[in-house]
C-alpha cells in the first residue's frame, strides 16, 4: 500500500475519520438509550492536552470495546467507520475458536458482529465489524515509528476478578482496566504471529486485543500476550525458528506483547 494512501485515511480524508464525541464516559450505563439521559463531552483532537494520565484513560474507554464469546472474553479497539458500519482490530485467538460473538461498546450496549472474523496474514490480529447509528470514537492510528522507553499505555477488559478464577462476563465494561509503562523491546524480527512490540505494562488475560497507545492518544499496537509466559513452550522464538539469547530472553519474559499497528496498515487496503 502506498504512503499518499495510508496518510488519506488517517488524515480524515478517507474512512478512519472519527464520527462526532461520544457521551461523557462517566455517564455510560447498561440503560442508556433506555430513558436515561446522557451528557456530552468535549471532541478530543490529538495533541491537545493527552498528555495527562485522565485524558488518555478517556480516550481509551471511549475507543474500546469487550467482546464475549460464550466461555472467555477479549478486548477490541474501534480503528474505523463507513457510514453506520464500524470495524474493530482485534487479537485472532480472542474470535478464532468460537461461533458466537458479543460486542459491547463503551456506552454498554451489545451488538452482534455483522460478518465472520477475518484473520491478518498469519498474525494474530483479526477485524470484526458491527452496525449501529449511534456515534462512536475512532481510534487515531500512529504513522510515526515506536522507540524503545517511549511511554505507552495499555487498554482492555480483564476476564478474571483480580487473583481468582472468578469471571467478569456479568459486569460487561465495568471492568475496564487502564495501564501505563513503557516500550522495553522493538524486535527486529518478529515471534511466532507478527509479534514485535514488547512492553513494561501489566496487562491481563481478557485485555488481549485492546488498544496499546502512546503520550499523543495514538494506537501503536495491539496486547496480545502476558508477562512471564514459560519459555519453554516456544513463546519466545522467533518466526524464523532462531532463538534469543539469553539477557534477551530475561528481558522478553518481562515483557508483555503487541502486535505494531504497522501490522494492520500493511492490510487496510484488503479490508475495505
Amino acid at each position: 500500500m502506498g504512503g499518499f494512501a495510508i496518510v488519506q485515511l488517517l488524515v480524515g480524508a478517507g474512512n478512519l475519520t472519527p464520527p462526532a464525541p461520544l457521551p461523557c464516559v462517566a455517564c455510560f450505563s447498561e440503560g442508556v438509550g433506555r430513558g436515561v439521559q446522557e451528557k456530552s463531552c468535549p471532541p478530543l483532537l490529538v495533541g491537545e492536552g493527552l498528555g495527562e494520565r485522565s485524558d488518555l484513560r478517556h480516550l481509551a474507554q471511549i475507543t474500546t470495546v469487550r467482546i464475549l464469546t460464550g466461555n472467555a472474553s477479549g478486548s477490541g479497539a474501534i480503528v474505523q467507520r463507513q457510514g453506520q458500519t464500524y470495524k474493530v482490530l482485534t487479537s485472532w485467538h480472542v474470535v478464532a475458536f468460537s461461533q458466537r460473538y458479543t460486542i459491547i461498546t463503551p456506552d454498554g450496549r451489545r451488538y452482534t458482529p455483522t460478518f465472520n472474523p477475518r484473520q491478518l496474514g498469519n498474525n494474530d490480529l483479526a477485524v470484526i465489524q458491527f452496525r449501529s447509528n449511534t456515534n462512536y470514537q475512532v481510534a487515531r492510528i500512529s504513522t510515526e515509528p515506536t522507540v524503545v522507553g517511549e511511554q505507552v499505555f495499555a487498554a482492555g477488559f480483564p476476564m478474571y476478578q483480580p487473583g481468582t478464577l472468578t469471571t467478569t462476563f456479568d459486569r460487561g465494561i465495568g471492568v475496564f482496566r487502564f495501564t501505563s509503562g513503557a516500550v522495553s523491546l522493538l524486535l527486529p524480527k518478529s515471534l511466532s504471529q507478527g509479534y514485535r512490540l514488547g512492553y513494561t505494562n501489566d496487562i491481563a488475560v481478557g485485555m488481549s486485543g485492546g488498544p496499546i497507545f502512546n503520550s499523543n492518544g495514538l494506537l501503536i499496537g495491539i496486547n496480545g500476550r502476558v508477562k512471564n509466559r514459560d519459555p519453554d513452550f516456544g513463546v519466545y522464538a522467533f518466526e524464523d525458528g532462531s532463538e534469543p539469547s539469553p539477557t534477551m530472553l530475561e528481558q522478553m519474559v518481562n515483557s508483555s506483547w503487541g502486535i505494531p499497528i504497522s501490522t494492520y496498515l500493511q492490510f487496510v487496503s484488503f479490508i475495505q
